[in-house]
């Protein structure tokens, strides 16, 4: 499917997770009780109708809330492509049902902006519930472009498969009916942004078949790749050459080009 030619705020209009899941009122307290005992309960599916059958319930934990982005993706500098967000019992299953309610719905309203595009932080700055829900996977493997002085809310995240997992195990190669949205906001960026770069972290084989124009000679330059696709740090180690890049992308901070 091909970018369109829309503002913002009328692309976005088309985003599919504004439906199911992400339709919930968060100020509506009986709907929140609804939805927090189902997830607790590990009962609730989120997988649109169309997409049944194209993954092994078995390996994805669909009852968790799906993740397919996180961060600023309306005008990022970076954005990070990666395969799907990793699960851990304890963290994400255990912990939240220890959460009080505030704390439940908070980490569910930021789930709900990050899935919306209205978030600007893939690390929020003023609350740290996604971040101990996160377990600080993004914390830990952003620090040192952090402490090197990088704008953070410049950043972007997209993952290939938006359901946790501890092991992602094989593809069937189909596409979720929910990629052709995730499409649409890589192709507006490539062709509307002048310098947003992509860091493929994970699965570059498989972007590439969602993306092909990854390998066109007028947007290679636009995507780089890490040394180690088992790490996720952005860090010096892992990024070599790159990281002095992308800090340098980072460390600037111009008006939205979009």
């Amino acid at each position: 499917m091909e970018e369109k030619n829309l503002n913002w705020e009328e692309f976005n209009k088309d985003n599919p997770w504004r439906k199911e899941i992400f339709n919930i009122d968060t100020n509506n307290p009986a709907a929140m009780k609804d939805l927090i005992d189902e997830i607790c309960s590990g009962k609730r599916k989120f997988i649109y109708s169309k997409d049944k059958g194209q993954i092994n319930e078995k390996r994805f934990e669909l009852s968790l809330l799906p993740k397919p982005y996180r961060g600023n993706l309306k005008d990022p500098k970076l954005v990070i492509l990666s395969l799907n967000p990793g699960y851990n019992e304890r963290v994400k299953t255990k912990l939240f049902k220890m959460l009080k309610y505030e704390n439940q719905k908070r980490f569910i309203e930021i789930s709900k902006k990050n899935a919306l595009l209205e978030s600007r932080y893939i690390i929020s700055p003023d609350d740290e519930v996604d971040d101990v829900m996160d377990n600080g996977y993004w914390s830990d493997r952003l620090s040192e472009l952090k402490n090197d002085g990088a704008e953070i809310s410049r950043i972007g995240l997209i993952q290939f498969v938006p359901y946790a997992s501890e092991h992602f195990g094989s593809w069937n190669k189909k596409e979720l009916e929910t990629q052709k949205f995730t499409r649409e906001i890589i192709m507006r960026l490539l062709t509307k942004s002048k310098d947003t770069l992509f860091l493929v972290m994970r699965s570059k084989d498989k972007w590439k078949k969602l993306i092909p124009e990854m390998d066109n000679k007028e947007y290679k330059d636009k995507f780089l790749y890490n040394q180690n696709p088992r790490c996720q740090n952005l860090s010096k180690n892992n990024l070599k050459g790159n990281y002095e890049i992308i800090l340098g992308k980072l460390k600037k901070y111009p008006c939205s080009n979009i």
